[in-house]
């Protein structure tokens, strides 16, 4: 019985020798992938089933005021060294057929961010009702009313990737400034982020109306700083002598938000997520004429 015992427990060690040897080469971890992971990249990896995880270097990107996202220095053009692309293919511009030379671009680095009611997926959406590319559609009909052309490019540069956002869109407004030199307007349209505890948007009335206010960023990075500063200006005291109250904040950030493109380039913030979109639509419209009155007085 002695000897029997021993048998079956010689066994049964053996047994346990080969299982654990055969599960050690099986290795599912790293039949997935993953090789030995922590809880933290364990975590990580559920994550990023559904969103992607940024693994940029700690201080990489940084934050803007409101929670938007703000570009890096290489997504501000701010290295003259050559860059690596993104892997995704770059943003394609539509080529746009003008009768006349076109004085004013509109487009949209950030062109998902959206306004109330819209307010899926963290106020951005792809359909383009409720997005500043609708309230880029109302500038660009009020301007060409009153004789400007107007190039408005409503390609989705925070699609797929929103980290890349300003370096796609640099491609696109260096291939529209070059295709159209005579547009020195430049306007790169957002709407702003509110604060969390904000229950509705800044507004103004206007001959009874709503209208969501504007503000204009100003990157100090830029060569030509000055006079971004004093396009932006100018635009604010005109808007204020049009439209009491009406005159837009100048905020100015340590970046260059490819405004680098033209010395009258604006990044125009039109509202915030908890605007309606249509005061929103109402604020392009009032901006439309002030920066009209602007340009007739500027092309004289």
């Amino acid at each position: 019985m002695e000897k029997k015992n021993r048998v079956l427990i010689a066994a049964a060690v053996l047994v346990f020798i080969c299982s654990t040897l055969f599960f050690l080469k099986a290795e599912p971890a790293s039949s997935a992938g993953l090789g030995w992971i922590d809880e933290k990249e364990l975590g990580e990896l559920c994550i990023g089933q559904v969103t992607q995880i940024n693994r940029d270097a700690p201080g990489e990107k940084t934050a803007k005021a409101g929670g938007e996202e703000q570009p890096s220095e290489e997504q501000n053009g701010g290295s003259d060294d050559t860059k690596e692309k993104a892997e995704e293919a770059p943003a394609e511009v539509e080529k746009i057929d003008v009768t006349e030379d076109p004085l004013v671009i509109i487009y949209h680095t950030h062109s998902t961010e959206s306004y109330m009611p819209y307010s899926e997926s963290n106020y951005h959406r792809e359909a383009e009702e409720g997005t500043v590319r609708d309230v880029g559609i109302v500038l660009e009909q009020e301007l060409e009313k009153k004789g400007i052309n107007v190039i408005h490019d409503k390609t989705m540069h925070d699609r797929p990737s929103y980290n890349e956002s300003y370096n796609r869109s640099l491609e696109t407004i260096q291939s529209l400034t070059q295709q159209y030199p005579t547009a020195v307007y430049v306007i790169d349209l957002h709407r702003d982020a509110a604060a969390a505890a904000a229950t509705e948007g800044k507004y103004i009335e206007i001959n009874g109306e709503r209208v969501a206010k504007f503000s204009m960023v100003v990157g100090k990075q830029n060569d030509n700083y000055t006079s971004l500063y004093a396009f932006a200006k100018k635009v604010s005291e005109r808007a204020e002598s049009m439209y009491a109250g009406y005159g837009g904040a100048i905020i100015e950030q340590n970046y260059k938000y490819n405004e680098f493109v033209s010395d009258k380039a604006l990044l125009l913030e039109v509202g915030n997520n908890k605007n309606t979109i249509e005061e929103s639509r109402r604020c392009a419209v009032y901006f439309a004429n002030v920066l009209a009155d602007i340009i007739e007085e500027e092309q004289q």
